[in-house]
């Protein structure tokens, strides 16, 4: 996975999950430099999607600009 792509686009990423999974708190999609695989895995069982989805999920939400 390309993270310096997901993280310089984190703001748009984060946006994108609270609106898709409105169960998703602000605490859940806070990045925190150092912690990014924490981050990835409380989201998978957040949502309860694989990891591969959710990687596949934040490149899409990272390539899309609206």
């Amino acid at each position: 996975m390309n993270e310096t792509k997901i993280i310089r686009n984190w703001d748009n990423i984060k946006r994108r999950l609270k609106e898709h999974y409105k169960i998703l708190t602000e605490m859940d999609v806070t990045y925190i430099e150092g912690k990014e695989e924490m981050l990835f895995e409380n989201l998978q069982k957040k949502i309860g999607i694989s990891r591969k989805e959710l990687i596949y999920l934040l490149y899409l939400y990272t390539s899309d600009t609206g």
